[in-house]
């Protein structure tokens, strides 16, 4: 009776956190493909038709969607509505309105959603038969149907947002990685978490090996939000996604495009990306970039690792685009990078700097013999001892108390003056 019991809770916990609860963060799950909506761009000629999602969704199936920022969809209501996700929503790409409703089946013990909308004179319901999501179709069919599966503190142990890092020697950076992201929503980088804290680039300095060094600076840690849109450094405990959850809160920033930046970090949400050409010809591809996308430059550096397992930031490709819903370094202004121009990587870390110069030996006391820091009686018997029984067989400074050169019954006597006189 009692494992019924927790099965039954357990149940009624994965079903309250697979349907809408309210204005919030979620993924939307469809029930025939299994896969999940990721905005991947914006379609750059603006469309009255509901298929304008075809070549900017793409659907991502397994753990692919875990983390892609595109993935996390804002719904802020269920009538007449558009779905938000990196810096774009379903109006602006349609100009349609979508109402979401309690679909007429369960899907799995799960309540399942439609989400239709009007278009030349019929009702037409987004689904996705294994092609990419479209409008067409019929609420009874399963392509039709969608879990709307809610990302927030209580689900993390059922969907969640992850940072999947670089993969580096970690030997090479004291066991920590390094994931770069830049958001449309707000991220809590919950305590406990595997991700240690947010950080920014403010400044580029040279280490005494000659490599070029930036050093990360802290700017928000457990506990505290990173603001929507800021392109950001996450440092993290876990080489695996699963091991850096972060959650999505507040509200959207919903940037069309991104004139953001934060010290020397810049970011975007978009790229150059390849997808259905349309929905007649749903087997042709055609590459796509969005007007938010960005064209790589020298100076644009995306992380990566180096020959040596370092973190370090690489220049890129002036003909390819920067990665999407990622951060990257920017040292156009940089004045120290113009003197050893062109600079083709820049490390991730803090600069070594020379050691210190070693000090001078101190100059040896007069008379102070035994090398206590005193001239006195025992060093008086010692120089006596030392002449009467020619123990010196070199010049030595300390011995020469009258500083003649030489060591001789002399220094004996300005020894014992000395002593007499402190």
């Amino acid at each position: 009776m009692r494992h019924f019991i927790l099965l039954a809770c357990l149940l009624v916990a994965v079903i309250a956190n697979a349907q809408y609860s309210g204005p919030g963060f979620y993924r939307v799950h469809n029930v025939f493909s299994n896969s999940y909506i990721c905005i991947n761009g914006t379609h750059f000629e603006k469309s009255t038709n509901p298929d304008a999602f075809w070549p900017c969704a793409k659907m991502k199936t397994d753990s692919a969607q875990l983390t892609d920022p595109g993935s996390i969809i804002y719904i802020p209501d269920t009538i007449q509505v558009g779905l938000y996700s990196q810096g774009v929503d379903t109006y602006s790409l349609t100009t349609l309105l979508l109402d979401v409703e309690a679909a007429p089946v369960m899907e799995n013990g799960l309540p399942t959603y439609v989400a239709h909308t009007f278009y030349n004179g019929f009702n037409c319901y987004f689904r996705d038969y294994g092609n990419g999501m479209t409008a067409g179709g019929s609420k009874r069919k399963a392509e039709s149907h969608w879990w709307i599966e809610p990302v927030n503190e209580e689900s993390m142990d059922y969907s969640y947002f992850g940072l999947q890092p670089i993969i580096n020697d970690t030997a090479n950076t004291d066991g920590w990685y390094w994931a770069t992201m830049c958001c449309d929503f707000p991220i809590l980088i919950p305590k406990g978490s595997g991700v240690e804290g947010a950080y920014t680039i403010r400044e580029i300095t040279m280490g005494c090996d000659s490599i070029f060094y930036a050093e990360p600076v802290k700017v928000y840690g457990q506990g505290e939000v990173v603001p929507a849109a800021t392109p950001i450094l996450f440092k993290c405990a876990s080489p695996y996604a699963s091991g850096n959850k972060v959650i999505p809160v507040g509200d959207i920033a919903n940037h069309r495009t991104m004139p953001i930046s934060n010290d020397l970090l810049m970011g975007n949400y978009f790229s150059a990306f390849t997808n259905h050409a349309d929905f007649i010809d749903y087997d042709v591809t055609k590459t796509y970039i969005p007007e938010q996308a960005t064209v790589g430059a020298p100076q644009y550096m995306a992380l990566s690792v180096d020959a040596n397992g370092y973190p370090t930031f690489m220049s890129t490709d002036s003909t390819a685009y920067m990665a999407a819903n990622s951060a990257w370094l920017d040292i156009t202004s940089v004045t120290i990078i113009e003197q050893k121009s062109p600079v083709k990587s820049i490390r991730l870390g803090e600069a070594p700097e020379l050691p210190e110069d070693p000090q001078e030996p101190e100059e040896p006391i007069v008379g102070d013999i035994d090398g206590d820091g005193y001239a006195n009686v025992t060093d008086v018997n010692i120089l006596v001892h030392a002449i009467l029984y020619s123990e010196l067989t070199e010049y030595v400074p300390a011995y020469d108390v009258n500083q003649d050169g030489e060591v001789n019954v002399e220094d004996v006597t300005a020894l014992i003056r000395m002593v007499l006189e402190a």
